[in-house]
């Protein structure tokens, strides 16, 4: 038990020095102490801290979300692009449909355009 406390009182003053040199750190060392003493400060902290790491998942997941639609976007832009110069150029429906994976519908809705 008398390491145990050697080691706490080495720990604070190691603390204590950090705080002195960073203003960051004193901040929260400062609000660990209110928050260790007082247990319902605690909760609210870290029920705040819970809602941030959940608002940071969503932002994140949404953020993903419109890259994968953007990429989707592009993708379908590149095929229609590459559809109507092979319908330029004359090629099947079936060679477009093969190189583009677009649908059979859409190719011929490309072509009517084309043609007016």
């Amino acid at each position: 038990m008398c390491g145990k406390k050697m080691d706490e009182k080495k720990s604070k003053r190691v603390m204590e020095m950090l705080v002195k040199k960073n203003e960051s750190i004193k901040k929260a060392y400062d609000l660990l102490q209110i928050i260790s003493k007082d247990e319902k400060a605690r909760m609210i902290y870290e029920a705040r801290e819970a809602e941030l790491r959940d608002q940071l998942t969503r932002i994140k997941s949404a953020e993903e979300k419109g890259i994968n639609e953007g990429i989707n976007i592009g993708e379908d832009r590149k095929a229609i692009n590459i559809a109507e110069k092979m319908i330029k150029r004359g090629n099947s429906v079936e060679d477009i449909m093969d190189l583009t994976e677009l649908s059979k519908e859409k190719i011929l809705e490309l072509k009517k355009r084309q043609s007016n």
